[in-house]
């Protein structure tokens, strides 16, 4: 009996069968094919490389010592199947995959988006919103969204773009802003110092920020509950000046009725006057309390009868 011979014999007959059956099925020649390099893959998709260079995605085998490591089969895995038999069907595409197979793959590295300040989950995640309906990983942009104005924000907040047209805007139609200008839910990094909602704004209009000696709490909104600037401001577009939400007195009495004094004293001389004729420093004053035109007193006169006999300026 040969050395094979007595081998085989150690083992009982249908073990030896099940592993003929098994090796049948093993076309003769081949085996499965090892990981594929991303040089491989470029040798077809040439230049798919190139708007990564610039990103957090770029190759490791295109950089000395990366932090981490990434090859094009990171995103789009079943390479080794598909150099064999090239085929949009056995490799996967995020960009045509479904939502959960996209978060799939990019939760390898990235967690799901929150909210800002982290108060919990993006709500596009609970709108079937994929990573590829505002990312592409070969676009080149920043934060390698689809595009950078953001104009796929659009498709879905249809309400929100018209809103832009109205009289009064902020420039988004004009390409100034974008909606990743106010709303970045990826790379909340910066303190927000106490100012509510406000912050967002306060990075384009500093000097409404303060601090003020006198602060207007609507403005300030130093609560989790305050709403800040879009107390009184529209964000994205008004038929209003200033995007004001309401007009005149109607804007201010939202918070404030109207002083009793205003009605009774001088005949009623007070609530003849829009609010911010005489309230002009509603973000704020350096000087008076009662957030009063600093020019009031001259404007008025010094003399008797002025509102400075009753010590308004303090």
């Amino acid at each position: 009996m040969t050395g094979v011979s007595r081998h085989m014999a150690r083992f009982s007959a249908p073990l030896i069968l099940a592993v003929l059956v098994l090796l049948a099925g093993v076309p003769s020649g081949t085996s499965q094919p090892a990981e594929v390099d991303d040089e491989t893959c470029l040798t077809c998709h040439e230049g798919y490389n190139d708007h990564l260079a610039s990103t957090a995605h770029r190759l490791s085998s295109a950089t000395k010592n990366p932090s981490v490591q990434i090859a094009c089969v990171s995103c789009h895995p079943g390479g080794a199947v598909h150099i064999e038999d090239p085929s949009t069907e056995n490799i996967f595409d995020p960009g045509t995959a479904t939502v959960e197979g996209q978060l799939e793959v990019c939760s390898q590295c990235h967690q799901p988006h929150t909210e800002l300040r982290q108060v919990g989950f993006d709500p596009h995640v609970d709108q079937n919103v994929a990573c590829a309906d505002c990312h592409s990983v070969h676009s080149g942009t920043t934060a390698l969204l689809i595009d950078d104005q953001a104009a796929f924000c659009g498709k879905c907040h249809v309400a929100i773009v018209n809103d832009f047209r109205l009289r009064s805007a902020h420039p988004l139609t004009d390409g100034a802003v974008t909606c990743v200008s106010c709303h970045n839910f990826s790379r909340e990094t910066e303190a927000r110092f106490g100012h509510g909602e406000g912050a967002n704004c306060f990075r384009c209009h500093p000097e409404q920020s303060g601090p003020h000696m006198f602060e207007h709490e609507a403005t300030s909104s130093f609560t989790t509950e305050g709403k800040g600037c879009v107390s009184c401001h529209s964000p994205h577009g008004s038929r209003n000046e200033r995007l004001l939400i309401q007009t005149g007195n109607s804007l201010c009495r939202q918070c404030h009725g109207l002083p009793p004094g205003h009605r009774t004293a001088h005949d009623g001389i007070g609530a003849q006057f829009e609010c911010m004729d005489c309230h002009t420093q509603v973000h704020g004053s350096f000087d008076n309390q009662f957030l009063l035109d600093p020019n009031l007193g001259a404007e008025l006169g010094d003399g008797p009868g002025s509102c400075w006999c009753h010590g308004v300026d303090n």
